[in-house]
C-alpha cells in the first residue's frame, strides 16, 4: 500500500507498476488469492491490474483513490495537485499584495513572480504561505522612495516598516526578497558578493555595513553642501591622512583633487608608508584596501564626477590586477595603470611562487594593456608587490607630471 500511495502521488493516476524485490512466499500467496493468477518473487503489480481486481471483489465500485484515502485516513494528492495547489496560493499572495500598492516597480516585480520567474525571487515564495514578506518588501521600496534624498540604516527602514529591526536581515525570506526588488529595479543579476549587494543597498539609499566600508586619503578637497568640510580641511592643510566610513561619506557632496589627479595604491602599509612624507606629495593620494569596497567607490565616483584623473598601482597578483581591471571597466579613459608593465613586474616580483589556480584565473583578466603583464607572470611564476618599487611610487608623487606615457609611468 505504501508503493501504492507513491506512484499514485506521483503519477497523478492509476497508472505504472509497484516492485516488491523482497516478497515473500505468503505475500505471493496473498497476491494470487486476490488477482487469480499464479506470483513469485519479485512481486510486481500494475496498479492497473490491482484497481481491476479489486472490482472483482465486495469491494465493487470503490477507486484506488478511495482505497487508499481510507486505508491511510488521509487524502491522497498528487504531486501535480500538490503544485497546483501551490502555485494557486502563490498567485493568491501575489494578488493581495498587488491590491495593496500603487508602486509601479513593485507591480511589474510582482507580476514577474506571478509568472514564475525564479531570477526575480520564486523560488523564495514557493516555500512561504503567508504574503506577509512579500507586503514588507513593496512597503520598504515605498518607503525609500518616499524619504528619498537621503541614507536610512538597514535597521532602520526595517523597524519603520515591520516594528522588526531584523525583519529585513539577509538570512531571513524578506531581506532576500528585498534585494531581489531593488536588482530587478536596477535591471541587474542578483548580487553574486556582499560588495555587490552593499552597492545596490547603497543605490537605493540604504546602509548597510557602514563602519567596517572604509576609504583613506590623504590632500583631496571633500565638501558638504558646496562648502569644504571643515575636519576634512584641517586633514588637508596638516597632510594628514584620514579614513572616512561609509557614513562619513553619506554627508560628502562633491570630492575634488587641487590637482585634479588622484592617485592610487592597493596595500594599506604601502600606503601609511607614503603618508609619512605626504607634505610632499603633488597630488592626493588613496588607498583602497584591497578589492575597493562601497566606500572606495562612493568616493572615487564623486571623484570621476569633478573630472579627476585617477593612477592605479596594486600588487602584481591576481587580485591586484582584478583590481586594476574592475576600476579601468568603471572609468574608463579617466582611468590609469601607475608603474604596471613588465619592466615595474620585474623590478617588484618576490620569491613567493604563484599557485596553479592562481596563474589560472590570470586568464580571466581581458583588458589589453594587462595582457603583457599577466604574460610574464605566467612564465615566470612569481607575485610581485608595491612594497619593492615603494622609491619609485613615492618620487612620482613629488615630481608632478613626470614619467607618463602610453598610459604608465616608466
Amino acid at each position: 500500500m505504501d508503493e501504492i500511495r507513491k506512484k499514485y502521488r506521483g503519477l497523478g493516476r492509476v497508472g505504472g507498476q509497484i516492485y516488491l524485490s523482497d516478497a515473500t512466499e505468503a505475500e505471493c500467496h496473498a497476491a494470487r488469492n486476490f488477482f487469480g493468477k499464479s506470483f513469485a518473487p519479485p512481486l510486481v503489480i500494475k496498479l492497473a491490474d490491482f484497481e481491476k481486481a479489486l472490482q472483482q471483489t465486495r469491494f465493487n465500485g470503490v477507486t484506488i483513490l478511495d482505497l487508499l484515502t481510507a486505508y491511510f485516513d488521509d487524502p491522497i494528492i498528487s504531486h501535480k495537485e500538490k503544485r497546483y495547489n501551490e502555485k494557486q496560493l502563490i498567485i493568491g499572495m501575489i494578488d493581495h499584495v498587488r491590491s495593496q500598492t500603487c508602486n509601479k516597480t513593485c507591480l511589474a516585480w510582482l507580476d514577474s513572480l506571478k509568472n514564475n520567474n525564479s531570477k526575480h525571487g520564486y523560488r523564495l515564495i514557493s516555500g512561504i504561505t503567508h504574503p506577509t514578506p512579500l507586503e514588507w518588501v513593496c512597503k520598504s521600496l515605498e518607503w525609500l522612495e518616499i524619504n528619498g534624498g537621503t541614507y536610512h540604516r538597514l535597521a532602520i527602514l526595517s523597524a519603520e516598516v515591520t516594528s522588526d529591526p531584523h525583519a529585513l536581515d539577509m538570512n531571513t525570506v524578506a531581506g532576500k526578497l528585498l534585494v531581489h526588488l531593488l536588482a530587478f529595479r536596477e535591471e541587474q543579476e542578483f548580487p553574486k558578493n556582499a560588495g555587490e549587494k552593499d552597492s545596490l543597498y547603497y543605490k537605493a539609499g540604504i546602509l548597510c555595513d557602514t563602519l567596517s566600508s572604509t576609504v583613506s586619503q590623504v590632500g583631496l578637497i571633500l565638501s558638504a553642501n558646496n562648502k569644504e568640510h571643515t575636519a576634512y580641511r584641517a586633514f588637508r592643510e596638516s597632510n594628514e591622512a584620514c579614513t572616512l566610513t561609509l557614513t562619513n561619506l553619506a554627508n560628502i557632496t562633491a570630492a575634488q583633487s587641487p590637482t585634479g589627479r588622484v592617485y592610487l595604491v592597493e596595500n594599506q602599509m604601502l600606503f601609511s608608508q607614503l603618508c609619512d612624507k605626504a607634505a610632499s606629495f603633488h597630488s592626493p593620494l588613496v588607498c583602497t584596501s584591497g578589492q575597493p569596497s562601497q566606500a572606495v567607490i562612493r568616493l572615487l565616483d564623486m571623484l570621476a564626477v569633478a573630472g579627476t584623473q585617477f593612477f592605479y598601482s596594486g600588487d602584481f597578483d591576481v587580485n591586484g590586477l582584478l583590481i586594476a581591471e574592475r576600476l579601468k571597466n568603471r572609468y574608463g579613459e579617466s582611468f590609469q595603470f601607475w608603474r604596471t608593465d613588465p619592466h615595474h613586474y620585474a623590478l617588484s616580483r618576490s620569491q613567493k611562487v604563484l599557485a596553479p589556480e592562481r596563474i589560472r584565473l590570470l586568464n580571466e583578466l581581458k583588458n589589453e594593456s594587462l595582457i603583457s603583464i599577466t604574460d610574464c607572470m605566467k612564465e615566470h611564476g612569481y607575485a610581485g608587490y608595491q612594497e619593492l618599487i615603494i622609491n619609485l611610487l613615492f618620487n612620482d608623487l613629488i615630481t608632478q607630471g613626470e614619467g607618463v606615457e602610453n598610459n604608465n609611468f616608466k
